[in-house]
């Protein structure tokens, strides 16, 4: 008898059947809760399809910006509740819908993980900083995680914490006064890749000059997967960001079959 053919050795029958449920959509298994944004995504981007070798199905939080996300994520209970809510009925139509997980486009709201993952009825994976300990078994204990994210202001040790990651690791920003950050903050409809990735270029060398004993690099902003190609070929380590997340997170969720 083929592996492929086994019976269900839990005698509840086939196994697949503990996963049925009724979908408007079938053979998309990431959903991907948008923030409402205008500026262009190019590819590798998390909101440009193309960035996908497997289908996803997009969910637009509308009026949910990510200045506001940053502020809510920030500690601050008051704000962070309603927001809660929202994403959690979000997430709940891209389920009504037919996904089998659901990611975010915003690395800060790892704050919110253990919460949503709690209240929605597939796994969640909010961020791409919950790579951080699993990136930190792979590096000799001399060396640490480096965080890349679009606002180092923004980023608090509550958010390490929620992705169970170290609060003492280095991390470097985005200028404020740069073009990527300004495109991002103005709803730029038109950027520039060279642009963007100078600027990114000038954050990741930043972080390595001031710590030099940084072994990976984990890029919590899920805009800047479009150049972890160029951050790893300039510096030499390896780069994880939204997209090294999702694939994995996809792997599991539909596992490739042998």
């Amino acid at each position: 008898m083929s592996l492929h053919t086994l019976p269900d050795s839990s005698g509840t029958g086939d196994a697949r059947a503990l996963r049925a449920r009724r979908r408007t959509i079938h053979g998309v298994s990431i959903g991907i809760l948008m923030l409402d944004t205008g500026f262009q995504r190019l590819p590798g981007d998390i909101g440009h399809g193309a960035t996908w070798p497997f289908p996803v199905q997009y969910g637009l939080m509308s009026g949910v910006t990510g200045p506001q996300v940053m502020a809510a994520t920030s500690g601050d209970a008051k704000a962070a509740v309603p927001l809660i809510e929202r994403f959690v009925e979000a997430a709940q139509q891209l389920v009504d819908l037919g996904v089998d997980g659901i990611t975010t486009s915003c690395g800060f709201l790892v704050a919110f993980q253990q919460a949503l993952a709690e209240r929605c009825a597939v796994p969640v994976a909010t961020s791409a900083l919950l790579q951080i300990p699993s990136v930190a078994t792979l590096l000799p204990k001399r060396q640490r995680v480096g965080i890349l994210t679009a606002r180092a202001a923004s980023l608090t040790p509550l958010h390490l914490q929620a992705a169970n990651a170290p609060t003492d690791l280095p991390v470097a920003g985005l200028r404020e006064d740069s073009r990527f950050f300004r495109n991002n903050l103005d709803n730029a409809p038109t950027v520039d890749f060279d642009e963007q990735a100078a600027d990114l270029l000038d954050c990741a060398e930043r972080l390595l000059s001031a710590h030099p004993d940084t072994g990976a690099i984990v890029s919590e902003c899920s805009n800047f997967a479009p150049y972890s190609a160029l951050i790893s070929e300039r510096f030499g380590l390896p780069v994880f960001d939204i997209v090294t997340m999702v694939e994995w997170f996809q792997a599991g969720l539909r596992p490739r079959r042998f």
